[in-house]
């Protein structure tokens, strides 16, 4: 007879807990190079109100129309407000996981496209540092729920407090949005100084609200500082420019992409997609984890 899919829900959440109690890696064997699990974006910014919640959105919602299945993460934990962006009003967030009155399934909204959406706390300042043992019953969940997508988009906090450095040192791919303005710029260097130190691999910047022409000495000024202090390539994917529907689409709480998908921020954020879905693959190596696993290790040192 096979099980049930909740004796196998069943059985992993018991080998989970066994590692925990024992706190040291499991010598289970790995499932083999066929097991399924998200690609990870974790979206940040150095300063806040660059937009980065925006492109975080509509990039999910992109890669959605490309055949992707997706799911949002509203890992801003103190402030998260992805849901009313969409029109969405979820009353289940977080909070209620974290404090055991829900399971992760049961918060989940479908959002724009059919894109999953995990909706912060916002204004619960209780998650704005999460305990161990809170972290470990979400991360317990997460495991289970990664293996259903092709993607996690994480919409991360902003600036490099611990919670925000600890998502993203555990994503594949860490994307930096900055503005030009000059205090942005600096936060933004600094955020790629802590990211070069934790040897993360693969991030790289956008400016958002800006031509490319426009932004041309920033992009040549911070490539140089790179190089000069850091000893390390600053990768700017590009650029999305100023769009008076994107700030329409806040107060109409319905996504550039889906209202104004031919719009210039819209066709950018578009092409944006389109670079990382060139490159997505399944992480097949014995030697790479997924996302939640590496998030489970390394929570008592984030970088």
């Amino acid at each position: 007879m096979n099980s049930s899919p909740t004796d196998q829900a069943s059985v992993l959440r018991s080998l989970i807990d066994q590692r925990a109690n024992k706190n040291q890696p499991s010598s289970e064997p790995d499932s083999g190079p066929t097991q399924r699990h998200a690609r990870t974006i974790a979206i940040c910014s150095g300063k806040g109100g660059v937009g980065k919640s925006l492109i975080a959105l509509n990039l999910a919602i992109s890669l959605a129309q490309a055949s992707r299945k997706v799911c949002l993460l509203d890992a801003n934990l103190g402030l998260g407000n992805l849901d009313l962006l969409c029109g969405l009003n979820g009353y289940w967030n977080l909070s209620h996981v974290l404090s055991g009155a829900r399971q992760l399934e049961e918060i989940i909204l479908k959002g724009p496209a059919g894109i999953s959406i995990l909706p912060g706390a916002s204004g619960l300042s209780e998650l704005a540092d999460l305990r161990a043992s809170g972290r470990e019953r979400l991360i317990q969940e997460l495991t289970q729920l990664e293996q259903q997508y092709d993607y996690f988009i994480i919409d991360n906090g902003t600036g490099i407090s611990r919670n925000v450095r600890h998502f993203a040192c555990s994503a594949d791919t860490v994307l930096l949005v900055s503005s030009l303005e000059a205090t942005s710029l600096a936060d933004t260097y600094a955020a790629l100084k802590i990211y070069q130190a934790a040897r993360l691999q693969d991030v790289r910047i956008i400016f958002n609200r800006a031509e490319i022409r426009q932004a041309k000495p920033a992009i040549d000024n911070l490539k140089k500082t790179a190089r000069q202090f850091l000893q390390c390539e600053a990768h700017v994917m590009g650029c999305i420019p100023e769009d008076t529907r994107m700030q329409q689409s806040v107060s109409a709480r319905e996504p550039l992409l889906i209202s104004h998908p031919d719009s210039p921020a819209g066709l950018a954020i578009t092409q944006l997609a389109k670079m990382l879905n060139a490159k997505h693959h399944r992480i097949t190596s014995g030697e790479n984890h997924p996302f939640v696993k590496r998030l489970y290790a390394d929570q008592h040192s984030a970088a």
